[in-house]
């Protein structure tokens, strides 16, 4: 008897050295017949399930780092005209006439059974959840991605394959968003006027926010055209790429940050700017107002913006939804099945997520982190 493969899964087959504590990290999830997201399984022989669609939800590296061989053995490569510019600029890949890019909510059919359509995620500008309809039998597939909710539709879907990251109630917390960006907007101002310089520390796509911010003039005040905004190269790229998504916003030019640079501007006592992803401060930060716009649990005591004793300002800007919007989700789709991806978020915090939901809402729920 051969055994019918599922509909919907994570992959754990991948060959590569995504691994962490000896388990496969950040895993293509498979869906119908010829769909993969997020990922390819890399050839090792003769495999029995080749896909020929691959989808990229967003343009963050734990999503795309196996883009390269999904680009070399599928016939469609599908994801929104943002993330596709993005990619392009973050890898320097070459453009393919497999890549389409395909707007919101318009049907793509595969030829294998399967209709895709892409959904707005709000996670990152060009984000985006997969839908996937099996059109013999209309069973509906969701694959959430990295998404922010309430402000995203929700389809109702039979199986749903889940992001964990915000999976445990440490993440269940409060925080006005414009409120942070105004906070964040005040403390940068401040430190200018005095001619101190400032260092921000966000994930890409946050730090492209808060950078657009900046650039906007509030209550009156606004950065003035001849501070400094200075950010690595692959920032410096992608920043360039997405802008067109801040329609109402003109960007300055956005120099390429090194030591030199840095050491020259502090020795002229010029303030500056600098941006860069978390844990890639740069060797002058002390000297500068540290500004982390990234989530911690320590927002849930702490509040969304807040300082600690060594002056560090810790912004609540998160760009997954918060526990409780997890739950919210998820009761919106309404699925008989839920799977979490424990891929790419600790097993723990993805098993706790499947236990409270199954516990919740009384659905079927597990998670699966392709431990061996």
């Amino acid at each position: 008897m051969i055994e019918k493969k599922p509909i919907a899964f994570i992959d754990c087959d991948v060959f590569s050295k995504a691994t962490e504590n000896g388990n496969p990290i950040n895993q293509p999830i498979k869906i119908g017949n010829s769909v993969v997201c997020d990922g390819y399984l890399e050839d090792k022989g003769v495999r029995e399930d080749n896909r020929t669609t691959a989808v990229f939800t967003h343009f963050h590296d734990d999503h795309t780092w196996n883009y390269s061989n999904a680009l070399r053995h599928c016939n469609h490569i599908l994801m929104t005209e943002l993330t596709y510019e993005a990619i392009k600029a973050l890898k320097n890949l070459p453009d393919r006439p497999s890549i389409e890019k395909l707007p919101y909510n318009r049907p793509f059919q595969t030829g294998y059974g399967e209709t895709v359509e892409l959904i707005d995620a709000n996670h990152v500008p060009g984000s985006c959840q997969v839908l996937v309809t099996m059109e013999e039998t209309n069973q509906k597939i969701l694959y959430s991605g990295d998404f922010s909710f309430p402000e995203i539709p929700t389809p109702k879907t039979d199986i749903l394959i889940l992001d964990g990251t915000h999976g445990t109630d440490s993440f269940d917390f409060d925080t006005d968003k414009q409120s942070v960006l105004n906070r964040i907007f005040d403390e940068v101002f401040e430190q200018i006027e005095n001619d101190n310089p400032v260092e921000i520390l966000a994930n890409r796509g946050t730090m492209q926010e808060i950078m657009a911010y900046l650039h906007k003039t509030i209550d009156g005040r606004f950065i003035a055209d001849d501070i400094p905004f200075l950010a690595e190269s692959s920032d410096v790229n992608l920043t360039n790429a997405i802008k067109s998504f801040y329609d109402d916003v003109k960007f300055r030019e956005l120099s390429i940050s090194n030591n030199s640079i840095l050491n020259d501007l502090y020795d002229e006592h010029k303030p500056y700017i600098r941006f860069a992803r978390p844990h890639y401060g740069s060797a002058q930060q002390e000297r500068a107002k540290i500004i982390q716009a990234d989530v911690n649990p320590n927002f849930k005591s702490q509040g969304a913006f807040w300082t600690d004793k060594n002056g560090k300002v810790y912004a609540c800007l998160a760009a997954h939804a918060t526990f409780d919007n997890v739950i919210k989700y998820v009761k919106s789709v309404d699925p008989e099945k839920v799977i979490v991806d424990g891929t790419r978020v600790s097993y723990d915090v993805a098993e706790s997520l499947a236990n409270t939901l199954s516990k919740k809402l009384g659905i079927v729920a597990f998670a699966h982190n392709c431990k061996s």
